[in-house]
């Protein structure tokens, strides 16, 4: 594709730093991104006229001194660059904040990097004890019978998908490039909630209160679950920051997500 435009590349670039832990270093971006906006090795290679500085990663760099002007990003430790709480404010409007971002490879590497495996295990150790039987699945688990319940289908791309950050009935991609109407903004939370990599259809209750209903049990039973987990971590570490990151690293491992209604 083109050369993106910085303010393209500003939401993926939060996005990233926040999947990886909350803060990494320029060389731990540039290749996710440009995978990401799926540029060839030219155009990744590409210098600014006249200097040994490479377009893309330039751009970067621009795009990331802008979230630090908005406070996005911090700025205070040179070389690594790290989410504030009002980037990950930001994040949460796009429905962003606990997925991770959408490359496997990255995801893994990047908790390697930010992990020690002792923190892995403990982490492990908190989400068994607070959740003996595994996480609740949605919809499955915050339907009543879906026996009793008429579906109708919906196709979806298969990738990541968010509430647009303007229309909050509109489910879009990252890019932009599937965007659906949903009824209503729970239907289109039904949606978001629903969805996972690799999926292709959605089914959807015809009556929305059945919707509405889903929709509400599984923010409560999320918003129980992440009070729950930061009571464990800050008995166990005394410390609210640390307790927090801990609750943010649970459920990105659990793969659970939240976009609240009431935002």
């Amino acid at each position: 594709m083109a050369m993106p435009t910085l303010r393209e590349i500003e939401i993926p670039l939060l996005h990233l730093v926040n999947s990886a832990g909350g803060e990494a270093k320029p060389k731990e971006i540039y290749e996710p991104l440009a995978d990401y906006f799926k540029l060839t090795r030219q155009e990744r290679e590409e210098l600014l006229p006249n200097t040994s500085c490479r377009k893309f990663e330039n751009r970067v760099r621009w795009a990331r001194w802008q979230l630090v002007n908005k406070r996005f990003l911090d700025n205070a430790v040179r070389g690594v660059w790290k989410i504030t709480e009002k980037g990950k404010q930001e994040l949460a409007k796009y429905g962003l904040l606990n997925k991770l971002f959408p490359n496997t490879f990255v995801q893994q590497k990047s908790m390697e990097v930010q992990l020690p495996q002792e923190q892995v295990d403990f982490v492990s150790k908190v989400i068994s004890e607070v959740l003996p039987d595994g996480v609740k699945k949605f919809p499955d688990d915050f339907l009543d019978s879906k026996e009793n319940i008429k579906f109708r289908e919906i196709n979806i791309p298969g990738t990541l998908l968010q509430l647009d950050q303007y229309y909050r009935n509109t489910v879009v991609s990252p890019k932009g490039y599937f965007r659906y109407q949903a009824k209503n903004p729970p239907e289109a939370l039904y949606i978001v909630y629903s969805n996972h990599i690799g999926r292709k259809i959605i089914e959807i209750p015809e009556d929305n209160l059945i919707v509405f209903r889903a929709v509400k049990l599984y923010e409560k039973y999320i918003k129980d679950l992440e009070t729950e987990l930061f009571q464990k971590f800050l008995e166990l570490t005394y410390d609210e920051s640390k307790a927090e990151n801990l609750v943010h690293i649970s459920f990105l491992k659990l793969g659970v997500q939240k976009v609240w209604s009431d935002k």
